[in-house]
């Protein structure tokens, strides 16, 4: 049950990975990437707390009819913080009368500016790749540290050759994996939008499209697009509103299966192979 706009609220907040959210008053403030946001309590839906993560907080805007939702989304901070949080705020929204047509919560956000002494951090795709980086070679160096001080030379050299085809066999799977992910992931919630040409020619060809905060984001077509009516200016693209630089050119499903077939084949040898060489290796070791 929500309640009228100007009534005190009390003050909670959530502390993230990449920033942090926290109500104010009469809107929620939130500190993400370097820049501010002030969100008017009568422009949220929603908010939801620890719902695909731990402790994410997800701030989800009103929208006119026939209109996706913009939503904010902060990770990595504590669970039962999230979850009082989307409760506190939840509680306070402004009532709303039955059968209204909410506008767009997106047009009442406030970008206050840049948070004083924030420095953009690595992407998050990195922040998670390094810890499974340094895993990966503390494995394979004390796999082959464990072979040799074992005396068993024939396993420590399958260990330490094993690596090359389960490197080649993954750098080729990762494509093919990469394309059918992000099909599953748009084919759920993405969003169709036109994308325009930008510059460059033939193969090398960039398009721009907005997406739904109104920011500018450029794709290379891996592949022949299919043209929006014959039209070769513009392409039908479909982008993630969870993280819009993820985008492809709007495909069906088969042509994604057929991307995917070719380093699907070529690569699960060479992974295979050097799954026997590496991890059975190991097992085998241990169990004998």
């Amino acid at each position: 049950m929500g309640q009228d706009a100007g009534s005190s609220v009390p003050s909670v907040a959530v502390r993230g990975r990449d920033g942090s959210v926290w109500l104010d008053g009469g809107a929620v403030q939130l500190t993400q990437d370097g820049l501010r946001r002030r969100i008017p309590l009568a422009a949220i839906q929603e908010v939801r707390g620890a719902v695909t993560s731990a402790g994410s907080v997800e701030v989800v805007l009103t929208a006119s009819p026939g209109t996706t939702a913009t939503v904010y989304r902060l990770d990595g901070g504590n669970a039962k913080s999230a979850v009082h949080f989307a409760e506190v705020v939840n509680g306070v929204l402004p009532r709303r009368e039955p059968g209204s047509s909410p506008r767009d919560g997106n047009g009442l956000v406030e970008l206050v500016g840049p948070v004083p002494g924030a420095k953009p951090g690595p992407p998050a795709g990195h922040r998670r790749a390094l810890p499974v980086v340094v895993c990966v070679l503390l494995v394979y160096l004390g796999g082959l540290t464990l072979f040799l001080v074992a005396d068993d030379p024939v396993r420590a050299t399958l260990w330490g050759l094993g690596v090359l085809p389960l490197a080649f066999g993954a750098l080729i799977l990762t494509p093919g994996l990469t394309w059918v992910y992000d099909w599953l992931v748009l084919n759920r919630r993405g969003i169709s939008v036109m994308a325009t040409h930008s510059h460059g020619y033939g193969n090398k060809r960039a398009f721009s499209y907005a997406d739904v905060e109104g920011r500018k984001h450029e794709i290379k077509p891996y592949l022949s697009p299919r043209h929006y009516r014959g039209d070769p200016s513009r392409i039908e693209i479909v982008f993630d509103p969870r993280c819009p630089s993820r985008a492809r050119p709007a495909l069906p499903g088969w042509h994604v299966a057929l991307q995917a077939s070719g380093p699907l084949v070529l690569g699960l040898p060479f992974f295979a192979a050097g799954l026997f060489l590496v991890p059975y290796q190991m097992v085998d070791f241990l169990l004998r």
